[in-house]
């Protein structure tokens, strides 16, 4: 799941769990795996029987409270209301087992950082508890004061947080693919040739995650170098076979700048001829981008 196999992972865990129903780890990746699906009712299920069982455990609290807040962004406002309640519960349980719990501080971070003030949101706190993360664990820290700049416009700030959390752990998959996304995709001044050496690195550590491809692809459509997209993108098939992602991601570049939307739509159909991994847009997401295409005809 670390690579973003949750399909992979799926078949495991089921497995598990048909083996024994009562087994809390397995309750517990479940809860993670349904949560990529979109399936958040019965992730919190899955985590509250994982909770009930070993209460004792920080992760499990971790992913209850992680999956209260995510449910509370689709939620009613009086229903969020009492999945924030529920959230916070969580957090204070984890917290009291392991203070320094990155998983928790991180959800903690993030419902500080996008929550109304009248629920306890707070960017200033939120930008405290990145400050922890980073004393305590800043293989993650870099990354999660990075997250709190995205959109912010301070470019250089944010590449030199990215550049630190590589420093931290050359290794780390996660943070060479965030700064690649930086200059992919989301830097005022983008710098292509940048993210796609970047992306290289990220797959030379881990050639089966898909996320490297991903972003190839994308620099790839945007650059309009055909020969090179098909041919990534024939790898990243090879490399990950049950995920797609990298071609909805390249037709999705081609219809908004609209260069080649015959080429879009055929990536459309590809991605649509599977099962969508977990984290990745959705069939229904897919469908609505190929309408696009092939309206524009």
């Amino acid at each position: 799941m670390e690579a973003g196999h949750y399909k992979r992972a799926r078949v495991v865990v089921t497995a598990r769990l048909r083996a024994n129903p009562k087994d809390s780890y397995a309750l517990f990746l479940e809860s993670k795996i349904k949560q990529s699906f979109g399936d958040f009712a019965g992730a919190i299920a899955s985590a509250e029987r994982a909770v009930a069982l070993e209460p004792h455990n920080a992760n499990y609290h971790a992913q209850l409270a992680e999956v209260y807040a995510f449910s509370a962004d689709q939620a009613s406002w009086l229903r969020a209301i009492n999945l924030v309640h529920l959230m916070k519960r969580e957090i204070a349980a984890s917290l009291a087992i392991a203070p320094k719990h990155t998983d928790t501080l991180l959800v903690s971070m993030m419902f500080c950082l996008r929550a109304p003030k009248f629920v306890g949101g707070d960017k200033r706190k939120a930008r405290t508890i990145a400050g922890e993360i980073v004393q305590s664990d800043p293989n993650w820290g870099y990354l999660a004061e990075a997250r709190l700049l995205e959109n912010s416009g301070d470019d250089a700030h944010l590449e030199a947080l990215l550049k630190q959390a590589i420093e931290v752990n050359p290794a780390h998959y996660r943070a060479l693919y965030e700064l690649a996304r930086f200059y992919c995709c989301a830097a005022v001044r983008k710098s292509f040739s940048t993210a796609e050496s970047t992306s290289r690195q990220a797959m030379q550590i881990d050639p089966g995650r898909v996320g490297a491809f991903d972003l190839i692809a994308r620099v790839y459509a945007a650059t309009r170098r055909w020969t090179d997209l098909d041919a990534i993108l024939g790898q990243a098939e090879r490399s990950v076979p049950d995920d797609f992602a990298p071609f909805y991601q390249a037709a999705n570049i081609l219809i908004q700048d609209g260069s080649d939307r015959p080429r879009a739509a055929a990536y459309l159909r590809k991605y649509l001829s599977q099962e969508p991994e977990g984290r990745e847009p959705t069939r229904a997401q897919a469908q609505s981008l190929l309408s696009m295409a092939a309206a524009a005809k």
